[in-house]
């Protein structure tokens, strides 16, 4: 996969996240994508698709002025490294500081690690 390839990738899901548009964000996520939550010990929030989508579909919803603004990015190897700002989460006094760290395969991003 090239460079510009993940990067659009990136992007894409990106630009739908802040439409709130579920299905085009899940079209840049692997059938079976996985998330982790990083901390003194890595865990795994999100396995599949379907747990995916039932997970961005909640927080769409209940989330109505939700936005992840990037900050900085980063490409290296097969990884694409966002640093963000996530503004609009119910309940949060403040906005959430955020680096994502984006694998891929075939083509789509296979995985996602998320850090604070």
């Amino acid at each position: 996969m090239t460079k510009e390839q993940m990067v659009a990738l990136a992007q894409g899901q990106l630009d739908a996240y802040n439409r709130r548009d579920l299905e085009a964000f899940c079209r840049h996520f692997h059938s079976d994508v996985q998330v982790y939550r990083v901390g003194q010990t890595p865990e795994k929030t999100c396995e599949g698709i379907d747990a995916f989508r039932e997970i961005y579909r909640s927080r769409f919803d209940s989330n109505l002025n939700l936005h992840c603004e990037l900050k900085s990015r980063v490409i290296l190897n097969n990884s694409v490294l966002d640093e963000e700002w996530v503004t609009g989460v119910t309940g949060a006094a403040a906005p959430s500081h955020v680096v994502a760290i984006y694998h891929f395969k075939d083509d789509l991003i296979s995985a996602v690690w998320f850090t604070r």
